[in-house]
């Protein structure tokens, strides 16, 4: 298993070796001679210690505390630089920042550590008032050398672990019987969380995180209750919600005797084949006998489980219902405190007549604001129909021009189109007097070709005979 710090240079990005010479050096001198180097020390330290604890690295497997002593000191130890000097300040630093707190404060405190009236344990404000006096060392952690034993919750640790529970339960908080559960099965859960065993007192550290300052569940001794998807605050724990949460585990570790005793059936069924073939029949025997006890076990508790899974049936469907009659009572209360500020339907009918009334006046004024200031003058007819008949005359004069100018186009239309016809006909007169001509010639030297091919014949036939007469 590798070391502490081999797995810190490994997984955490502020611990690379070429830090390491600066991580662990003296961090009281660098306090003073440079402070840009001793706060970013300070926060690797920080991180790294917290990335270790979660991670179950520590020497106490405890993930949400850190507890302090020279065994802290010495886990962090290096072959090649010694020990962590200053660790002290790192956690005077981080306890001064709020990335730490004592552990006692922590779990007793009525104020959320995210409030500015948090108010720390008096020995932390006594150390804190002695150190500013010169009265003790450079580090309420550090005693000449050594770690004071001590206990701190790490802020950033619970802050991880918040996020990521809160995105695992953030579809499963609209019932109520999803929102409750046992102490087992919280611990359970957040172990698979951590992918780790978690302490008990890592459990109450956790609880009385996300009770107190960050508000989303409340809790007792057994059952813890997650805070409703509306809700401002986190509901008191009831007994019906015990009860709920009891019966969840009980189907839980029945659901889980099932499963083991399914194994074991399988497992002796194949013991006895094996034992059977290899002719040990006692074995077999036994093997048969056992796995008899065990289907018995598993009919028995497959019963119960098929019970107490309908009764859990029958909690959720009643849950339900008294949401609906809750959320129906609620809007009947609703309803009728509107009614009642509505007055009825004498007092609508009221309002409505009025508002009739009112808006009659209002046309009223209306009418009469229209009204001309000088109710005797009187309008010209006679210069009013002149004036509408100069405005038809203009507009029959632009229609007839409208109408002028598109027969002028529509006439050079047509005579483009008569143009156009004139030349074709012209061309087609021509194309037909050249094939008349051509047709002529055709048939003048029709005669003389004749004649010509008889004349050839002849004298192909006179060539003939002659040569006939010869070979006679």
């Amino acid at each position: 298993m590798p070391s502490l710090l081999d797995w810190l240079v490994e997984n955490e990005p502020s611990f690379r070796r070429t830090r390491l010479p600066s991580l662990y050096s003296d961090l009281t001198v660098q306090r003073s001679t440079n402070p840009e180097g001793y706060s970013a020390n300070v926060t690797a330290w920080t991180s790294a210690l917290t990335r270790a604890s979660l991670a179950g690295q520590l020497p106490l497997e405890q993930r949400l505390i850190l507890q302090t002593s020279d065994d802290l000191i010495n886990a962090l130890a290096s072959p090649q630089y010694g020990r962590p000097s200053g660790l002290g300040c790192v956690l005077d630093d981080a306890v001064r920042t709020g990335k730490m707190v004592d552990l006692d404060d922590f779990l007793t405190s009525e104020k959320s550590i995210y409030s500015r009236s948090w108010i720390p344990s008096p020995w932390s404000i006594l150390h804190w008032s002695l150190r500013k006096a010169g009265l003790v060392g450079s580090g309420s952690y550090d005693v000449n050398g050594h770690l004071r034993h001590g206990s701190l919750a790490l802020v950033s640790a619970l802050e991880e672990v918040y996020n990521r529970y809160a995105s695992k339960v953030r579809d499963r908080t609209a019932s109520l019987t999803d929102r409750i559960m046992s102490r087992e099965q919280f611990v359970t859960e957040m172990g698979e969380l951590m992918q780790g065993t978690i302490a008990e007192q890592d459990v109450k550290v956790l609880l009385r995180y996300l009770a107190r300052d960050k508000q989303v569940l409340s809790y007792d001794d057994t059952t813890i209750k997650l805070k409703a998807p509306t809700a401002a605050m986190p509901e008191s724990i009831t007994h019906e919600d015990r009860s709920i949460a009891s019966l969840k585990t009980l189907i839980a570790n029945l659901s889980s005797q099932i499963s083991s005793l399914t194994t074991r059936i399988a497992t002796l069924q194949t013991t006895a084949q094996t034992s059977v073939k290899a002719g040990n029949k006692a074995s077999a025997l036994s093997a048969l006998r056992s796995k008899k006890l065990a289907e018995r076990s598993l009919e028995s508790r497959s019963n119960t489980l098929h019970q107490l899974e309908e009764v859990y049936t029958k909690i959720e469907a009643a849950v339900d219902q008294v949401q609906v009659v809750a959320a129906m009572e609620a809007s009947a209360g609703v309803l009728k405190t509107l009614n009642k500020k509505v007055g009825g339907v004498e007092k609508v009918e009221d309002v409505i007549e009025t508002l009739r009334e009112e808006m009659g006046k209002v046309d009223e004024v209306s009418g009469v604001i229209a009204e001309p200031l000088d109710g005797k003058v009187v309008l010209d007819e006679a210069d009013v129909d002149e004036e509408l008949e100069s405005m038809e005359q203009e507009e029959r004069a632009k229609r007839e021009q409208a109408e002028q100018a598109e027969k002028e186009r529509q006439q050079a239309r047509e005579a483009e189109l008569t143009r156009q016809r004139l030349a074709e006909l012209e061309r087609l007169q021509q194309q037909a007097e050249k094939e008349k001509a051509e047709r002529e010639q055709q048939a003048e030297d029709h005669p003389t070709e004749q004649e010509l091919s008889r004349s050839i014949e002849r004298l192909e036939r006179m060539e003939i005979n002659g040569q006939e007469v010869q070979a006679q």
